[in-house]
């Protein structure tokens, strides 16, 4: 599925940097890919709200496989879940009542493990690893 979202033109520059691979590079083999949401008022101080990281268990994984549609369909409905997750998240509900006058949420995209140690006391965490095995055959 595509999802349009307008961003901020240098943000989607960045974005797109991170993720950029080459011709035959897989993905998979820059993995974990976290997603950092952090707030910062007009005073000029950051807080980091939440760390996603997106991970594959290669030990449980088969990355000989072609399997392109059972990935696409699983990464589709993992997508789908982690918008709805989203929603219900503080930073969410904080980016909803976001002015310049107050406070501003911004993101940040990186290749490797999560950074966790800037974390607040009422902060987030979540990390979702997972396989893609072989279609089984009947």
């Amino acid at each position: 599925f595509n999802i349009a979202i307008v961003d901020q033109p240098d943000v989607l520059a960045e974005t797109k940097k991170v993720l950029q691979i080459s011709q035959h590079e897989s993905i998979v083999t820059r993995l974990p890919l976290c997603v950092e949401i952090s707030l910062q008022t007009v005073e000029g101080d950051n807080m980091i709200l939440e760390v996603w990281s997106l991970a594959v268990q290669k030990d449980q994984c088969d990355l000989q496989v072609r399997a392109t549609h059972a990935i696409y369909n699983r990464m589709g409905l993992l997508l789908k879940s982690l918008l709805s997750v989203t929603r219900s998240t503080p930073a969410y509900k904080l980016s909803r009542r976001q002015s310049a006058d107050s406070y501003q949420i911004f993101y940040r995209i990186y290749i490797g493990e999560p950074q966790t140690h800037q974390l607040g006391k009422y902060s987030l965490y979540a990390a979702f690893d997972f396989s893609v095995n072989a279609p089984s055959r009947p």
